[in-house]
């Protein structure tokens, strides 16, 4: 008896310092993940990538490495290191990872969503992009089952703004769609949510030349959008400017007004006065090689046009006039041109008045073979809570300037 006695407190002393042991791991986790959660409230990024690498560490000793807690504990560090652009950490980190969460889970589970994003962010490459987009395709896939259209517009609009962050703007479309198929029954008219997905549809519906469904989602989100603040807010009137281009190149000028006055009244007007819409004009180097009369002056194909005008009550170009020109053989196209225009129109004491004396010059280059041409573009739409570049798109493709107003 004395025998077995001794033997069973030698195992018990064998055992206590493991149990310390891991008692005391246990501990140093639970705080590291505490601290994690608390620098993650506070948006401590530093910090809390600090604190996550050391949850994913010690949870790794805890439970494993093909543990399910550890799998989760990797896309919470990952995530961090993704928000950094450490994409080679994080696709180290997050190796193996997905087996188990499919393992634990299945693999159209909804619990392997969050990892495979995290997956796409850290493999996405704008020049071999189709790595990353397999696993952003694959959640999308699995978020189309979900019982919750917000959560599948949400998640499908959150791959949008990763691919917008990494100027991945076309590899968007897929991601629009389904976020737009989720919210359009889900949300009211009024949510901003819907107002930029149906943004971002137009912008593709603009792509492709379909411009009376890009007027339709452009009111949409117009809708969403707007407010009666006396300064325009800058998602509104990027949609109304948008919505000007639209209904001019479809012929629908006298629609275009109601954004034009709604874009001059809560505006001030400065100089130089910046067109809301620019047609490009037809300009050909053999109309400037008429203009010239030797090979000398044959050599100097690169100038300006400056047209002058008058910009009346509802934004609409009147009385164009060449008032300076190297090439006149482009001066008719340049007039042709800017009679399309449309402008924001100055206001005096709440009315939109006529200004005379505005002018724009448009600039052309043919001295080279190939011509890198000039581009006006609209200003990147943000995300009214992240202030994420949503994309934005070309107006026209010359150079030009416009200036005057009195």
């Amino acid at each position: 008896m004395p025998h077995r006695f001794v033997k069973f407190s030698l195992v018990l002393i064998l055992l206590y310092p493991v149990a310390t042991t891991f008692a005391d791991l246990e501990l140093d986790f639970r705080q590291a993940y505490r601290s994690y959660n608390q620098y993650l409230e506070a948006d401590d990024v530093p910090l809390a990538l600090g604190a996550a690498a050391d949850a994913y560490r010690l949870g790794s000793k805890l439970y494993g490495r093909k543990h399910v807690t550890t799998a989760k504990l990797a896309i919470n560090y990952s995530s961090l290191l993704n928000d950094t652009r450490d994409y080679k950490e994080a696709a180290k980190v997050l190796k193996g990872k997905l087996k188990v969460m499919e393992k634990a889970y299945g693999e159209d589970a909804h619990d392997v969503v969050s990892l495979l994003v995290e997956l796409g962010r850290a493999h996405f490459d704008p020049g071999k992009p189709d790595r990353g987009l397999e696993y952003f395709q694959r959640a999308s896939a699995i978020l189309a089952n979900h019982d919750n259209p917000i959560v599948t517009g949400t998640r499908n609009f959150d791959i949008v703004t990763i691919l917008l962050k990494r100027r991945a703007n076309m590899q968007t479309r897929p991601f629009v769609e389904a976020a737009y198929a989720a919210f359009a029954d889900s949300l009211e008219e009024n949510d901003v949510r819907l107002g930029l997905v149906n943004y971002h549809m137009a912008l593709f519906a603009t792509a492709d030349d379909r411009l009376i469904d890009s007027v339709v989602h452009l009111n949409h989100a117009l809708t969403a959008f707007k407010t009666d603040n006396d300064q325009m807010g800058n998602l509104e009137r990027t949609v109304r400017v948008m919505l000007v281009s639209a209904l001019e190149r479809s012929e629908q000028s006298e629609l275009a007004t109601e954004h034009c006055l709604a874009v001059g009244q809560r505006q001030e007007w400065r100089l130089p006065a910046r067109p809301l819409y620019l047609k490009p004009p037809n300009f050909s180097k053999e109309k400037v090689e008429i203009s010239l009369d030797n090979k000398k002056e044959k050599e100097q194909l690169a100038g300006r046009i400056t047209i002058s005008f008058s910009v009346d009550e509802n934004g609409f170009v009147r009385s164009p006039r060449v008032a300076s020109s190297t090439a006149l053989g482009l001066n008719e196209a340049a007039l042709e041109a800017i009679s399309d225009f449309r402008y924001a129109p100055r206001f005096v004491d709440g009315s939109p008045v006529a200004t005379s004396g505005v002018d724009f010059t448009m600039s052309y280059d043919f001295s080279q073979q190939t011509v890198k041409k000039n581009r006006f573009s609209i200003p990147p739409l943000r995300s009214s809570k992240t202030g994420v570049p949503l994309s934005g798109g070309t107006i026209d493709e010359f150079g030009g300037g416009g200036g005057g107003g009195k």
